[in-house]
């Protein structure tokens, strides 16, 4: 064999160090495509900038899919895309691998919403909707997610001798899709819980914004919330978390009062605050007779305890007088005057409070009610005789009236707490209740396991037989098994318990139980979530008697 080198082609530079060409081969001059292709896998082509690269590798994955489209028609211009894709994303990941890999990815998502959209439409034709209708819902996603995995595939995929393969992995990887999404979907649901409904969330923010804590799971039942809380104890962690929140009751109270928010409330404090008002009234300097109506009558006769006076006497007279129906009948007069009224009306809330004390429930309520209806009648008078100022005065101090009365239905009158669970129950059967009476009584509604009373739960449990039964048991197995560092730690367990339930009612887990959610609503949203919340309140204890 000759070791001499056959002739070089035409144009051709021989170069050291390259193998010859084989015999036969011609050298092709390079056209622009060539060079057009060669620049684009250029890394110096995209500059060194991240942004570029993913851009650039997104849409050379979408050339070369269009390419692979084109190709089922025209072959040579398809094959050319294709080749330009590919050139394109190459050079991009030349450059920065993973963001051209992270804009190659995100390009799917241009075909598949096309796709989703198209598939969408056409089950929305009449006949198709009919024909798919008869199909249950999850396998109609199963099936429609199949389709569009396989046809992308096919018809994405450039290689002929692919395009079956990847069909197929397609119609696979779309029908596993919907399976994938429930997965994912209960994953994250047992993790963050039952989402709570705006009302809740409502309700959870206003009773933080007063003061309260609440227990995790009643607002976010989260995996998490449910470890710390099920760990510590739920109703252990109730009752802490109702300890807390009996001081920020009794200090709302006291503020609603306008009495400092230390003070223990007690009957005497509260018929001092009524002897003030009423004297309010009497210092207001009101003149003037009233001309009684019907509707002063009317008013008098719809006194409930008054109506069952009235019936019982009239089928089982006793021949005796009855004080309900003589406290009544002695207010009908065609007209008094507005000073005496004032004085009527001290007289009967004196009464009331002489009448419950002795256990007298009906002629106190026919007394406080009295008082109510001269009230009403003298409101009324000094808003229509254009009284501005000792009309405000006159409400100012009847709303303080009402309200001492409101926190009395609600007093245990040995221990000095206010039971906001009673509160909620005068709301329920329509008590006007406001400012800070009322946000007691819409946290006790949204959250009665955490507005209970001390008295009522007999203890206060930092600790429970449980924890000290844990410890050690334990403890004792430690020792017993010979490791005094088992032990001391089986010992210790005793304080994992209450160390919970003071992290579930701590700042920082109580913060996240209404962060963000709420503060990005709007004040309508906010005030619907507030109806919401009032309309599907519980009416605790709506059968308990009220003063």
């Amino acid at each position: 064999m000759s070791d001499k080198l056959p002739p070089l082609p035409k144009g051709a530079v021989l170069v050291d160090d390259v193998p010859p060409l084989p015999q036969g081969a011609v050298l092709q001059q390079e056209t622009a495509y060539d060079r057009f292709l060669t620049s684009l896998r250029n890394p110096e082509t995209f500059g060194s900038q991240a942004t570029v690269p993913f851009f650039l590798g997104g849409t050379g994955e979408l050339i070369k899919g269009a390419g692979a489209l084109t190709q089922m028609a025209f072959p040579n211009a398809g094959t050319r895309m294709v080749e330009t894709g590919e050139a394109m994303l190459e050079g991009a990941k030349n450059v920065a691998p993973i963001s051209a890999t992270a804009g190659q990815i995100g390009s799917y998502l241009i075909p598949f919403s096309a796709a989703q959209k198209t598939a969408t439409a056409i089950g929305n034709i009449p006949p198709v909707a009919r024909a798919v209708g008869q199909i249950p819902s999850f396998a109609r996603a199963v099936g429609q997610q199949a389709a569009i995995g396989g046809t992308l595939g096919y018809g994405l995929t450039p290689d002929k001798e692919n395009r079956e393969q990847a069909a197929t992995f397609g119609t696979l990887t779309g029908a596993a899709t919907p399976f994938i999404e429930k997965a994912v979907r209960g994953t994250v649901n047992l993790l963050r819980g039952t989402p709570p409904s705006q009302g809740t969330m409502q309700a959870a923010r206003e009773a933080q914004e007063a003061g309260y804590v609440i227990p995790p799971t009643q607002v976010k039942p989260s995996l998490l919330n449910r470890l710390i809380e099920g760990s510590a104890g739920k109703i252990s962690t109730a009752q802490n978390a109702s300890f807390k929140n009996q001081q920020v009751t009794n200090q709302l109270a006291a503020k609603s009062l306008g009495l400092p928010e230390d003070v223990v409330i007690t009957p005497d404090v509260l018929t001092n605050l009524r002897t003030t008002a009423g004297k309010a009234y009497e210092n207001l300097g009101a003149t003037g007779t009233i001309k009684t109506s019907p509707k002063f009558n009317q008013a008098l006769d719809d006194i409930k305890v008054y109506k069952d006076a009235k019936l019982a006497e009239s089928q089982f007279p006793t021949g005796k007088a009855n004080p309900i129906i003589e406290t009544i009948d002695s207010l009908r007069s065609p007209s008094f005057d507005v000073s005496s009224a004032v004085s009527k009306i001290n007289v009967l809330r004196n009464d009331a409070d002489i009448a419950y004390r002795t256990g007298d429930k009906a002629l106190g309520k026919a007394n406080k009610e009295a008082s109510q209806v001269l009230e009403d009648t003298i409101q009324n008078y000094l808003a229509n005789t254009k009284q501005t100022d000792l009309l405000q005065k006159f409400k100012d101090a009847r709303q303080l009236i009402a309200k001492t009365y409101s926190v009395e239905n609600a007093l245990n009158q040995t221990t000095g707490s206010i039971d906001a669970k009673k509160l909620a129950a005068q709301l329920a059967k329509g008590k006007p209740l406001s400012g800070e009476l009322k946000q007691s009584a819409q946290f006790a509604q949204a959250f009665p396991t955490a507005a209970q009373t001390t008295e009522r739960m007999g203890s206060i449990p930092q600790t429970s037989p449980l924890d000290l039964y844990a410890s050690l048991g334990l403890g004792t197995a430690g020792l017993y098994g010979g490791d005094a560092q088992t032990g001391a730690l089986g010992f210790a367990t005793g304080a994992i318990r209450p160390a919970l339930r003071a992290t579930a009612l701590s700042k920082p887990v109580q913060s996240r139980l209404t962060n963000q959610q709420m503060q990005n609503l709007s004040p309508e949203t906010r005030n619907l979530a507030r109806m919401l919340m009032l309309q599907g309140a519980t009416k605790t204890g709506a059968n308990e008697e009220q003063k």
